[in-house]
């Protein structure tokens, strides 16, 4: 008996020893092979990084006038571990931000990365809310707020579709980033320069440390630990006048239409607009549904760029390009005079000329001073439509201009191919060509193709891609990257069929009876060509296109305006007001503002 008390007790004593062993063992792991794993989740819970927004770039136009800022606004986030304890928490910051409960527990279960990675609930937040917040920060674990910033346009310019917009990153976009630089909840831009620029103009985060309690309220920074300052993004200096943008957003301010003002020494946008717009800072709020709603309800689409996007028939300002095949294929003789009776009858068809009683006899020059339809029309039969087609494209229609913005339209020029495929092999007749001769029909263009077909043509064949951004600035660094110019040389077409073209734009201009007598500018030598384009679902639509000087211009332009009637008499007033602007601002000395 006493023997089996003694061989348990031994029993007992081995099993102590092997747990206090296990513990001993067990006590060992976590302190010395664990120590850096428990000790860094420690800090987890003590310590919080604090991300800090960088101040996105300025945009600035070719004189330093600062066209797009920055102002601060504060938003709140949360850490779902610390917030997500308790209902009351949630339905308390609900109240302070007059939020839903169960909206923002969705949004932090669709953008939580992790139990301590902050969440941003909400932006600019207003002063009542800021007060709530600080007033019961203590009822309020694992929230905390935040200066952030958001866009402001201090310089009166308004141009949505050129400045773009700002949002919300997705997690498509998330998904698709290649560098681990957003999180849930930044913002990326979405349009225009801030979609086109965002590398440049986003900047880095910074970031630093603070000491929270057991509730995940703030206590103290924690100045000893290494954190990181936040770099600003870089400055995006444009190529646009901000005079000359006013002056067109003032002007067409209560039009449709679009505008586009180069500079043909390099290809730089000196405007660019479409309207209807919307204001920008539209977007820099917090976007209701209601707003929302007006703007892709609004039928006159202030979502959508006309100069970039819209595709029209570009009326007789075409007509150049018919010349310019004519010329070069030798189809097209500069002396021959042609008759012009109001119309032209293709087989049982009229085809009239915009001038009931007949322009008379005509050459090239003269018809294309009074923009006559019959000279073109007749002219066209003998040329044919390859030829049209192939110099239609050598002038870079039907592609894109590769502007730095997203979305633009190629555009569309039909060819034999086209037609057939549209109407059948024999479905189609010439008349279809001489629709397309005075630039209707199928054919068609951006008001922004027009301007660079413009800057062609007064440089004689070398042209240049349109750009928006001629430099990147470091405001730190000082630090400079300028934006080189793309040349794009135009083969096959003579310097002498550029000039006959260069003489009957001249003429339009500044000859007695020529169609865009008022864009005339006393003493920069305009020239020009109208255009007004027959719409079927309601008035004309207005063209106007130009440059100046006629030898070495320095300013090429197109003024297009929907359902605005004759091209001379409306898109050219407002070419002339451009022209006599920039003129006057070449007399004068610029100073770049402060």
């Amino acid at each position: 008996m006493r023997r089996d008390v003694q061989n348990l007790s031994r029993f007992y004593l081995v099993v102590v020893v092997l747990l206090f062993l296990a513990m001993l063992s067990r006590l060992a792991y976590l302190q010395l092979f664990s120590w850096n794993k428990y000790f860094a989740e420690s800090e987890r819970n003590r310590v919080r990084d604090v991300i800090l927004d960088s101040p996105r770039g300025l945009v600035l136009d070719r004189h330093g006038e600062v066209l797009v800022d920055n102002s601060p606004m504060y938003s709140v986030s949360v850490v779902p571990y610390e917030f997500l304890k308790s209902d009351t928490t949630v339905t308390l910051l609900a109240s302070i931000l007059n939020g839903v409960p169960a909206d923002m527990k969705q949004k932090i279960k669709r953008e939580k990365i992790s139990n301590f990675t902050p969440v941003r609930l909400k932006r600019q937040i207003g002063f009542r809310a800021l007060s709530g917040l600080e007033e019961l920060r203590r009822e309020l674990p694992g929230v905390f707020y935040n200066v952030d910033s958001r866009r402001i346009y201090p310089s009166g310019v308004k141009a949505p579709h050129l400045f773009g917009y700002m949002g919300e990153i997705t997690q498509q976009e998330l998904a698709g980033l290649t560098e681990n630089t957003y999180q849930s909840g930044d913002l990326i831009g979405k349009s225009g320069i801030e979609l086109t620029y965002e590398k440049y103009l986003r900047g880095r985060k910074g970031v630093k440390y603070v000491e929270v309690d057991v509730l995940g309220r703030e206590i103290r920074d924690l100045a000893d630990l290494p954190g990181r300052l936040p770099d600003a993004g870089k400055n995006t200096y444009m190529t646009i006048d901000a005079n000359i943008q006013r002056f067109l957003e003032k002007r067409m301010a209560d039009l449709r239409g679009a505008a586009v003002v180069l500079d043909p020494r390099n290809g730089d946008v000196l405007a660019i607009l479409s309207k209807p717009d919307y204001d920008p800072e539209i977007f820099s709020n917090p976007l209701t549904p209601e707003i929302w709603n007006s703007l892709i309800n609004n039928d006159g689409g202030p979502l959508y760029s006309r100069s970039t996007q819209s595709l029209f028939p570009p009326g007789s300002t075409y007509k150049l390009v018919l010349a310019a095949a004519g010329l070069e294929t030798g189809l097209l003789d500069i002396h021959e005079k042609i008759t012009c009776t109001g119309s032209y009858r293709l087989g049982r068809r009229p085809f009239a000329c915009w001038k009931k009683g007949g322009h008379g006899e005509v050459t090239l020059l003269t018809a294309i001073q009074g923009s006559c339809n019959v000279y073109f029309y007749k002219k066209s039969l003998d040329i044919g439509l390859a030829n049209w087609s192939k110099f239609s494209r050598l002038f870079g229609f039907g592609e894109k201009t590769g502007i730095d913005l997203p979305n633009e339209s190629p555009g569309l020029v039909p060819d034999k191919a086209y037609f057939d495929m549209k109407y059948g092999v024999r479905g189609w007749t010439r008349g279809l060509l001489l629709n397309l001769a005075v630039g209707q029909g199928d054919l068609l263009t951006t008001p922004l193709q027009m301007a660079c077909f413009t800057m062609a043509i007064g440089n004689e064949g070398t042209a240049f891609r349109p750009r928006l951004v001629s430099r990147i600035e470091d405001a730190k660094t000082g630090r400079i990257v300028s934006l080189d110019k793309k040349t794009v040389q135009i083969d096959g077409v003579s310097a002498q069929s550029y000039q006959l073209m260069k003489e009957g734009m001249h003429m339009v201009v500044n000859a007695v009876g020529g169609t865009g007598r008022a864009a005339r500018v006393d003493g920069a030598d305009v020239c020009g060509k109208t255009g007004t384009a027959q719409n079927p679902h309601g008035d004309s639509h207005a063209w106007f296109i130009g440059f100046a000087p006629k030898d070495n211009p320095e300013i090429a332009l197109c003024i297009f305006v929907e359902n605005g009637g004759g091209g001379g008499a409306v898109a050219a007033p407002i070419a002339g007001g451009v022209l006599r602007l920039y003129f006057s601002e070449k007399k004068m000395p610029v100073t770049a503002p402060k």
